[in-house]
């Protein structure tokens, strides 16, 4: 649910990426037999591993081109669909959820605060939201910097004031802080947050990955996951 002035790309299927942070979702709320939805779906790379576990699971994104990679994967299950929608305006009648994803995706959206209206809409009393957002004390700007080349390597770009931030990055960063007011302000309960460190998909080369992710797992549990690359958030409606 890209639909903002940078869209992204989404995860390629089998990267790490995805276990780690459905494993660091899953720690926080279990969807084992929900009725899923998954807003911003990409490629559907999250959605199907999603679908393993949930009773049934619909993704929705904006750009068809990457629910075109989705229809074709081989051997999606009946209880799985997807449909073309913005985050603003889902498909969806009231309180048909148990459980709302929206992963690495609220930084793209128009409207954040509609969005996330729209989400807790479509959940039932008592449903849980399931987020990861982009972390602003990550060392480095995932998205990049718009006119800059290469300002993915720059580092501390986004540690940048946030009205410079917002007038240069691609893409919004959060603090806990933030992501608490935001989620606050639209009427989210219960709201849980916690980091995770980055999982070096795109590290090259390859050889270094697994080195990397050792270390990587390791902060993950000491106070220095607080520079993760994501926020890793629950709240319930």
């Amino acid at each position: 649910m890209r639909n903002a002035v940078y869209r992204g790309q989404p995860i390629r299927y089998g990267y790490t990426g995805i276990e780690k942070r459905l494993a660091a979702l899953q720690a926080m709320h279990s969807w084992q037999g929900a009725r899923a939805l998954d807003v911003g779906c990409g490629n559907g790379a999250y959605t199907l591993e999603i679908g393993r576990v949930a009773a049934l699971v619909w993704g929705v994104d904006i750009d068809r081109r990457w629910l075109y990679e989705f229809f074709g994967q081989p051997c999606i299950a009946p209880s799985i669909g997807a449909a073309q929608a913005e985050s603003e305006r889902l498909p969806f009648g009231d309180a048909v959820f148990d459980v709302v994803f929206c992963i690495e995706t609220l930084e793209h959206v128009a409207h954040e605060r509609i969005t996330l209206c729209e989400m807790r809409r479509v959940l039932r009393d008592g449903g849980t939201l399931l987020l990861t957002a982009p972390n602003k004390w990550f060392p480095f700007e995932t998205h990049g910097l718009r006119g800059i080349p290469h300002s993915y390597f720059i580092p501390f770009a986004s540690w940048l004031p946030e009205p410079l931030h917002r007038r240069y990055a691609s893409a919004r960063t959060y603090t806990a802080r933030s992501i608490r007011r935001v989620l606050e302000e639209t009427g989210w309960r219960a709201i849980r947050v916690d980091w995770m460190m980055p999982p070096f998909d795109m590290l090259r080369p390859r050889e270094l990955q697994p080195l990397f992710r050792a270390i990587a797992n390791t902060l993950d549990r000491t106070p220095l996951r607080r520079f993760g690359v994501s926020l890793i958030v629950a709240a319930t409606k």
